[in-house]
C-alpha cells in the first residue's frame, strides 16, 4: 500500500475548506465596511496604532494550535472558522506591506485581496472535484470516522459512505490491509457503533433540498435566471454604447469616486478594459438566456455557467480595481447567479439522467476504481496486467 509523504488526505476536506472561504470574504466584507461607516479610526494612542492584522495574526496561530492540541470534527470546524477569520483580518492590510508609505488605501489592494479569495475558490474546486481511490486514504478516513462516532459527530450517511470506500482496501492483495479494512468495517457497522450515531443534519437528510425546491420550483428558478442574464445583457448594452461615446465621439470618461480616503487608478484604460469585459460578458449571457427561453436548457446553462465564470475572474479583478470595494454588490449579484445556474443544472441532471447515464459496469468502475470492473487493482491504485491465456490443449 503506496504511503503518500504528506499522509492521507482528510475525508471531505472540502467542507472544512469552505469555511475558511467563507469566514474569509465576510470578514474582508465587515472590516471594510465598517471602518468606512466609523469614519477609519485608529485604535491605539500616543504614537501607537493597533492594527486588525495583528488579531488576524492571534486568531491564525488559534487555528493552527487548536488541531495540535485536540483531535475531532468540532475542533476542525474551530480550526477552519478561526483561520478564515485571521486571513481576513490580516490580508486586509495588504496594502501596507506593499507599499513604502505603508497605504492602506493602496488601489491594487482590492484586486490583491480578491485575487486570493480567487486563489482559494480555485482550491476548493481541485479538491472537491478529485475524489481519493487509495485503500490508505479510505482506512485513514474509517479511523476517523471512528473518531467521529465517539464524539457524537458521525451519522449513518457519513458512516455508509466511509464503509463503501473500504471495498478497495478489504480486497488488498496484502492480507494485513485486507484485514485491518475487514475490522475497520466491522467496527463501523458494529451494534455498539449503531448507538453511537447521531441523526443526519438539515442539508445531509435531504431536507434543505426539499425546502429549496418547495420554495423555489424550477418554473420559478428557471424565469429569475433569465432575468439575471437579461439584466446583464442590458448592461451589456448600456457599457457597449458608454464605449462608443468614449472611443468614437471622443467625450472624456467621467466615473463617479468613491467617497473617503479611497484610492483609485488613473486614467480611464482600465476602465475602459472593464466595460469591455462587461460587453463580452453581457453578450453571451444574452444569448444564453434566449437558449434558456427556447427550452434549450442545459446549453444555455452551460453557456451562462462560464460567461459568469469569466466575468467573476477577469470582470472581477478589472472591477475591484476600478471600483474598489464598490464591486462587492456587483459580485455578490454574479455568486448568485452562479449558484442558481449549478443548481439548475443539478435539477434538470436529476430530472432526465437518461443525459448522463452510463453502463452500469463503468459506474461502478468509476464509483470503486477499476477492479469492481472485473480488472484486479493492486494497493495504490494500477491495474493489474490481465493474466496471460492458457496454452492450447488441442482439444475442440
Amino acid at each position: 500500500m503506496r504511503r503518500p509523504w504528506l499522509g492521507a488526505r482528510r475525508d471531505q476536506a472540502e467542507r472544512y475548506l469552505l469555511v475558511t472561504i467563507a469566514a474569509f470574504a465576510v470578514t474582508v466584507a465587515a472590516v471594510r465596511w465598517f471602518l468606512e461607516a466609523t469614519g477609519y479610526p485608529k485604535v491605539g494612542g500616543g504614537g501607537l496604532h493597533v492594527a486588525h492584522m495583528l488579531w488576524g495574526g492571534l486568531l491564525l496561530i488559534v487555528a493552527v494550535v487548536l488541531p495540535l492540541l485536540f483531535v475531532g470534527r468540532r475542533v476542525l470546524l474551530l480550526s477552519a472558522l478561526a483561520a478564515g477569520v485571521g486571513v481576513g483580518l490580516f490580508i486586509d492590510e495588504i496594502g501596507k506591506f506593499v507599499t513604502e508609505e505603508n497605504d492602506y488605501f493602496f488601489a491594487p489592494a482590492a484586486p490583491l485581496i480578491y485575487g486570493s479569495l480567487l486563489l482559494l475558490v480555485g482550491l476548493w474546486l481541485v479538491v472537491r472535484r478529485r475524489r481519493s481511490r487509495s485503500s490508505f486514504d479510505a482506512m485513514q478516513a474509517a479511523a476517523e470516522a471512528v473518531g467521529a462516532g465517539l464524539d457524537g459527530r458521525l451519522n449513518p450517511a457519513d458512516r455508509d459512505r466511509v464503509v463503501a470506500r473500504l471495498s478497495r482496501a478489504r480486497r488488498s492483495h496484502d492480507p494485513s490491509v485486507a484485514m485491518l479494512a475487514e475490522r475497520q468495517a466491522a467496527i463501523l457497522t458494529s451494534a455498539e457503533m449503531e448507538t453511537l450515531l447521531v441523526p443526519p443534519g438539515w442539508v445531509a437528510s435531504g431536507r434543505a433540498r426539499e425546502t429549496l425546491e418547495r420554495w423555489l420550483p424550477l418554473r420559478v428558478e428557471r424565469a429569475l435566471i433569465v432575468l439575471g442574464l437579461l439584466w446583464s445583457a442590458l448592461a451589456a448594452v448600456l457599457a457597449a454604447l458608454l464605449l462608443l461615446d468614449v472611443l468614437w465621439a471622443g467625450d472624456p470618461l467621467d466615473l463617479p469616486l468613491p467617497s473617503g480616503p479611497i484610492e483609485v487608478p488613473e486614467g480611464s484604460a482600465w476602465a475602459l478594459l472593464t466595460l469591455g469585459v462587461a460587453v463580452g460578458v453581457g453578450t453571451v449571457n444574452g444569448i444564453a438566456a434566449l437558449l434558456i427561453v427556447a427550452r434549450r436548457d442545459r446549453t444555455g446553462a452551460r453557456v451562462a455557467t462560464a460567461a459568469v465564470l469569466v466575468d467573476l475572474v477577469a470582470g472581477g479583478l478589472l472591477t475591484f480595481y476600478v471600483e474598489q470595494f464598490g464591486a462587492m454588490a456587483s459580485t455578490l449579484q454574479q455568486l448568485v447567479l452562479l449558484a442558481l445556474l449549478v443548481d439548475f443544472s443539478d435539477r434538470l441532471d436529476a430530472r432526465h439522467p437518461a443525459h448522463h447515464a452510463v453502463p452500469p459496469g463503468l459506474a461502478e468502475a468509476s464509483a470503486h476504481g477499476p477492479d469492481d470492473a472485473g480488472v484486479p487493482a493492486t494497493e495504490d491504485g494500477s491495474v493489474d496486467p490481465p493474466a496471460p491465456a492458457p496454452p492450447p490443449t488441442g482439444e475442440l
